[in-house]
């Protein structure tokens, strides 16, 4: 029988030593087959694209780290320079009302959160941002607006908050109006610094690329750098003349001063009658009101004999070719002191009031008109009288000069009282300070230019200033500096109806013949349902003429070393007989200060349109630049100079009624 083979669990173990020592193989899968080198390509692409993935994730995420910390450090830096605008304003309310412990924490303020904004705006990641295509010029736009922030407070302010705690004496002020001077005594150390951070701050921002800016990042840096613009000049015009301005506002002693304000709507060469004007008293730049002052009706028979001239009743005595030219009522009653265009005479006629009366004289004298404070109320904005009226830059001339005559009529009491608000409620708001210095400076160069503003000093170096700004009035001796020409009105009606007032003027020259043309075109917009007694012409009906015509006293004045060759009209339009009251209305002729001079009496008509005008021959030699004059009037004047003038004079630019180089 055979035998069957063992299992192999029955199977005796192998024990051969090479047996023993063979590893063992590894279980090969059933059907598998060897890597091919593509299936090794794809294997390695894929860990590679894989670890690439991982890699732009990362980076994604960084960058996404990065934008948000770019978005947040934009916002910060927009807060900041928010926030330190809104605190300049809470600064300049602590200066000026010497709120020392606010100044400094506003200026700490301040400067904290524009160094943090030009830091910020100085990373890495702003540095990246502006080498974006597109999007790189605002972002440094956005800087350039840090840097230049920063360079102008952190140089300024720190000295200005310096200089008014040190000028912090803890004593309280007088009742008075006006800006405290202490913060400013010591601002000849300061002004260097702040001008130069102002030049500074304007040339980083002149550097800036505006290629694809977006307006809201560089209208406010252009608003910034005009500002600055504006500036600049100006401080370095107070920065010279410090000294002297300091002195003018009572730094060294206390300064009487006369405010007059002339009326246009009964029309003088210099302005209007300034039948009532203002004393002040200013100290340390406060200005305390002493009160008001009125004309009186000077009669020669009460005038002393030493220094008066008794014999025609005047307050100073003229030379005769002067006195010639001029109404004799021109000396004796304050309403008619500016009838010479010569401001510094009115001013001599004024100071001889107060001596005639036993008053200190004053220090200087300051003229403005209605609408000199229309136009400074642009700056301040409207006011509200106590009935709830408002007053505007719009009606502001009209309700000090027409329309409160027609509404109170001969209610005096009432009508004093409304102009006495209407003054005192805009005198607050002036004085107040609550204005921005920028807007106001516009305005008052504004008037100045239209010579409505006029400045005498008793110090011969204000007078000196006031003379170098062309502020002073005066009637030039010589053709050095400017060929100064000019028609004047003075109200001959004794009424307002010059508010009704409108002309234009112009020259043309003929350079072969030295001559010059000067013409004003005049109208009169008065109307039939104007009836107060205020406003119609007093004097018109003692001659039988409509009491809405006006009477205009013109004067033509002619520059030192010229002849007047004709005017037209040649002969006045009313002649007054030889016993008629002193002769008064009448052509008369003469010279003040070198100036030769006639004048003729007009009638312009309700409605009417009239065109006035002189032929002048110039003096042989260098003639200095043209500048024409006339009386401000209470509406604008346009003047025009014709091209060919300019062979004749150094230069043919032709003011208003002052010139303002230095300034404008």
């Amino acid at each position: 029988m055979t035998s069957s083979p063992p299992s192999p669990a029955s199977r005796p173990a192998t024990t051969s030593s090479s047996a023993r020592m063979r590893p063992a193989k590894k279980p090969v899968a059933r059907h598998a087959a060897r890597e091919t080198n593509g299936q090794r390509l794809k294997r390695r692409t894929g860990i590679a694209f894989a670890a690439v993935s991982g890699s732009l994730l990362v980076i994604a995420a960084v960058a996404l780290v990065a934008i948000g910390t770019f978005t947040m450090q934009v916002l910060q830096v927009r807060d900041d320079l928010e926030a330190a605008k809104e605190e300049l304003k809470v600064l300049a309310d602590a200066a000026v009302s010497m709120d020392v412990a606010q100044l400094e924490q506003s200026s700490d303020e301040i400067i904290t959160r524009t160094q943090r904004a030009e830091e910020v705006s100085s990373g890495v990641l702003w540095d990246l941002a502006s080498e974006i295509p597109e999007v790189g010029n605002n972002v440094a736009a956005v800087r350039t607006v840090a840097q230049v922030v920063n360079t102008i407070t952190s140089q300024s302010i720190p000295p200005v908050v310096d200089m008014v705690a040190a000028a912090d004496t803890g004593e309280q002020q007088t009742e008075s109006i006006g800006f405290d001077l202490r913060p400013f005594l010591g601002a000849g150390t300061v002004l260097p610094t702040i001008i130069t951070s102002f030049e500074d701050a304007s040339a980083i921002a002149s550097g800036l690329d505006r290629t694809g800016v977006l307006p809201a990042v560089y209208e406010p840096l252009d608003e910034m750098v005009n500002l600055l613009t504006l500036a600049t000049p100006i401080l370095k015009i107070v920065d010279e003349h410090l000294p002297a301005v300091l002195h003018a506002a009572g730094a060294d002693k206390p300064m009487l001063y006369q405010l007059m304000i002339q009326t246009p709507a009964e029309i003088r060469a210099t302005g209007g009658g300034p039948a009532h004007w203002l004393v002040l008293k200013v100290e340390n730049g406060r200005a305390q009101l002493l009160g008001q002052e009125n004309g009186v009706d000077l009669m020669y028979t009460e005038l002393p004999e030493e220094g008066f001239d008794t014999v025609n009743g005047s307050l100073i005595k003229l030379p005769s070719k002067t006195s010639s030219l001029y109404p004799f009522e021109l000396g004796n009653w304050s309403s008619n002191f500016t009838m010479t265009p010569h401001f510094p005479r009115a001013v001599e006629l004024f100071q001889a009031t107060r001596e005639w009366t036993g008053k200190e004289k004053f220090d200087g004298v300051i003229s403005i008109d209605p609408v000199v404070l229309a136009h400074m109320l642009e700056a301040t904005g409207p006011l509200t009288l106590a009935s709830g009226e408002v007053v505007d830059a719009q009606n502001a001339a009209s309700l000090l000069m027409s329309e409160p005559y027609e509404r109170f009529g001969t209610d005096n009491a009432a009508m004093d009282a409304f102009f006495s608000e209407v003054t005192s409620v805009m005198f607050t708001a002036l004085t107040g300070g609550q204005w921005e210095i920028g807007a106001m400076w516009d305005q008052l160069v504004r008037s100045a230019e239209e010579g409505r503003i006029f400045l005498w000093f008793e110090d011969e170096g204000l007078q000196s200033l006031a003379h170098e700004y062309g502020l002073d009035g005066a009637l030039r001796e010589d053709n050095t500096e400017a060929t100064q020409l000019g028609i004047y009105f003075n109200d001959y009606s004794v009424g307002k109806l010059e508010y009704w007032l409108d002309y234009t003027q112009h020259a043309s020259c003929q350079a072969d013949e030295r001559t010059i043309t000067v013409t004003m075109e005049l109208h009169s917009g008065m109307t039939e349902d104007i009836s107060s007694e205020y406003t119609l012409g007093l004097r018109n009906q003692f001659r039988d003429i409509d009491p809405r015509t006006m009477m205009l006293d013109v004067l033509f004045f002619a520059p030192p070393g010229a002849e007047i060759l004709r005017t037209d009209p040649k002969r006045g339009d009313w002649q007054d007989p030889p016993n008629w009251q002193g002769n008064r209305f009448r052509d008369r002729a003469g010279v003040d200060h070198d100036n030769t001079a006639v004048s003729r009496t007009i009638l312009l008509e309700m409605g009417e349109t009239r065109t006035i005008s002189y032929e002048v021959k110039l003096p042989d030699g260098d003639l200095g630049p043209l500048e024409l004059r006339h009386s401000p009037g209470a509406n604008d004047t346009e003047v025009t100079v014709d091209a060919n003038c300019g062979a004749l004079f150094a230069s043919p630019e032709g003011s208003r009624n002052i010139r303002l180089s230095k300034i404008g």
